[in-house]
């Protein structure tokens, strides 16, 4: 098992709203999301108390919605509750989950001193491990006594929504009989050493840390060989799929370097050629030593001994005496020794991935996509919104009435003729302007249909440019085509592998469909899941419906009606069944019964002729048995319950 600790805000004002907003709410919905409907009417403001803190946390960690169905599950003598709040399993020590926040806030409004009173921590299992919920709540009381907070108020939740079950804990800092705020300083490093204990105690599984335990139960710090990327270099090459400086000279010269130091041969001049080779300089910086890029000794450099703790300033100083500069790449006075060659060099445009295969096209590709990035930016940068003078059109109608206003002052002398003529000016200036607010609606109108009021978005912006025939626009499409494979991909090995699949005509869609014998879950790109023991046993893509093996019969049996039912309801265009042949005709068996013991104008038909006259001839020789019935096992959602029909299931199945 393992420890997280979230990180929190530097004003100490962590909003934990932001956080929710953050983790639940993204800017596209996932289509592996489950649908269900309450998430029509969640609201999602309705449930934040004003005051930041452990309110949102609280809703977070218990997967609370707009209308949580909690039930106590137990309490023990110490006033611990259990509480299932939907699918998650909570505890906590306050008088109940949905006054927590409330309490956890008063408590800490008492301690003026502690501006954030929130502590959030994450327990984490391998994904192979399944801990029961008395052994991870007891690790979080067991943590939390560690930590200083044995008697603080906590809320512990079990979430089971990704691969490695996880378990959130949010407890306040302050106490709620002495209201002191607990020094929370070293925590990580207590919490590894609770992990270690924990793995022993429960037996999960050993995991890595800054911590390790040997066979006598002592608890040592953990020593690395080789020091780890530093944040900067990993952040790079994690978020942006660059390779960094350091990975770079880790990747070219680590080995090198420690075989030399192993033999013994390491010396200054030695390290100077052997970076050399690789396209790097080393250098004094800063009281140590520095890898730089040949090529850019302006840009970014990397600690040498982060690259390799052998050749840190005090280990080379130690063995190879003071600090020497690089040596001349060449003997000026013996052509004949020949000269120090670079072989590779730093490419920071190219990927991770980019190590050798390759390298000269992806490394073109990787410029391409670069300057075509900052095309894109020159683009945003100097692009102006459309200018429709609306300003100076007005004004200008304002100069002309003043105009006429001073020409009629000057040429008409009857002060009410005058007048009238004045009252006149007026009229015309303001059906002018009425006018130019109507034009100027409509061309606002067209900007807006046009998309010229804004700026294009970077992938419309790539489409534009691919258009016009740019190579390097192209090249970002098909990248892009082909991570949505690969993602698409990634979701077909969600799904087991099908024994039976029966295929549709496009556009041949269904409702979902409410069954006794599985659970129903909507995904957000359309599909419907069919679970039973909380395993998928049929799966509604809309093109298709796939059945997956049962572990025994009654479940298969159940799987093919309800196959059937889901066949039976589309018009019978373009329907075929494949897959091995025991499964197929197990489903169209299941037809078959569902076309004697219903009649409610759907029936079940393939479009195969001889699969079609096997449901013929079978459906003929079950016409005479005499069966009972039973209740229904699938129905459409939307039709009324009170509208059932008995339907007969006793017949003899292969």
């Amino acid at each position: 098992m393992n420890v997280i600790i979230p990180p929190k805000r530097r004003d100490r004002k962590t909003s934990f709203k932001k956080l929710v907003n953050y983790v639940s709410t993204r800017d596209e919905n996932k289509n592996n999301d489950v649908l269900t409907r309450g998430h029509a009417n969640h609201t999602p403001d309705s449930d934040y108390v004003s005051t930041p803190g452990f309110g949102q946390l609280v809703d977070y960690v218990g997967r609370k919605s707009a209308a949580p169905e909690a039930r106590i599950v137990s309490v023990s003598p110490e006033g611990i509750q259990r509480v299932l709040s939907g699918d998650v399993l909570c505890e906590t020590n306050c008088w109940s989950l949905e006054t927590a926040a409330s309490e956890m806030n008063l408590t800490a409004s008492e301690n003026r001193h502690c501006k954030d009173a929130v502590y959030h921590f994450i327990l984490s299992w391998q994904g192979d491990e399944d801990p029961s919920p008395d052994a991870i709540f007891r690790s979080v009381r067991y943590s939390l006594k560690q930590l200083g907070m044995e008697e603080h108020q906590y809320v512990a939740a079990i979430h089971r929504d990704t691969d490695n079950l996880h378990c959130h804990v949010s407890a306040n800092r302050v106490h709620p009989e002495t209201f002191a705020a607990q020094n929370m300083w070293n925590d990580a490093d207590t919490l590894q050493k609770c992990c270690r204990v924990l793995e022993r105690e429960f037996d999960f599984k050993v995991d890595n840390g800054s911590w390790y335990m040997d066979e006598h139960g002592d608890l040592h710090r953990t020593h690395r060989d080789m020091p780890s990327a530093p944040r900067g270099a990993a952040k790079r090459e994690i978020f942006s799929d660059k390779e960094s400086l350091h990975g770079y000279a880790v990747r070219e010269t680590r080995q090198m370097l420690s075989d030399d130091i192993a033999q013994g041969e390491m010396s200054w001049d030695l390290l100077h050629n052997t970076l050399y080779t690789r396209g790097l300089g080393l250098r004094e910086q800063n009281g140590g030593l520095a890898i730089y890029d040949l090529l850019n000794p302006g840009g970014v450099s990397a600690k040498a001994s982060d690259v390799h703790p052998g050749i840190s300033h005090a280990s080379m100083v130690q063995r190879c005496g003071e600090y020497q500069p690089a040596p001349p790449t060449s003997d000026p006075d013996d052509h004949e020794a020949g000269m120090l060659l670079v072989d590779i060099f730093y490419m920071p445009q190219l990927h991770v991935r980019d190590q050798k295969a390759r390298l000269e096209r992806r490394e073109a590709r990787a410029i391409a996509r670069d300057i075509l990035r900052a095309r894109y930016d020159a683009y945003r940068g100097g692009w102006e919104k459309p200018d429709l003078r609306g300003g100076e059109r007005f004004r200008q109608i304002a100069s002309h009435c003043a105009v006429v206003k001073s020409r009629v002052r000057d040429t008409v002398r009857d002060p009410l003729m005058r007048k009238l003529m004045y009252r006149v000016a007026e009229f015309e200036k303001m059906q002018a302007m009425a006018r130019l607010r109507l034009q100027l609606r409509e061309e606002r109108q067209a900007l807006r249909e046009s998309g010229e009021n804004r700026p294009l978005s970077w992938k419309s912006w790539v489409e534009r440019e691919a258009v016009n025939g740019n190579a390097a626009a192209l090249s970002q499409m098909r990248g892009w085509a082909y991570r949505e494979k690969r993602a698409e991909r990634r979701k077909r090995e969600r799904w087991p592998e099908p024994n039976a699949v029966i295929h549709y005509g496009p556009g041949d869609n269904v409702p979902t469909f409410n069954s006794s014998e599985h659970e129903t879950r909507l995904l957000r790109d359309g599909t419907v899941s069919y679970l039973r023991n909380g395993e998928p046993a049929v799966t509604d893509f809309g093109d298709r419906v796939e059945v997956y093996p049962a572990s025994d019969s009654q479940s298969d049996r159940y799987n093919n009606d309800l196959a059937a039912e889901l066949t039976a309801w589309r018009s019978g265009d373009s329907t075929t069944v494949t897959g091995e042949q025991k499964a197929v005709n197990r489903v169209l068996y299941s037809g078959v019964v569902r076309n004697i013991i219903k009649d409610n104008g759907h029936v079940f038909t393939v479009s195969d002729p001889r699969q079609m006259a096997s449901v013929y001839a079978t459906e003929d020789s079950l016409r005479n048995r005499n069966v009972q019935p039973v209740l229904r096992q699938a129905e459409p959602r939307y039709m009324d319950d009170e509208d059932m029909r008995p339907v007969f299931r006793d017949l003899p199945r292969p």
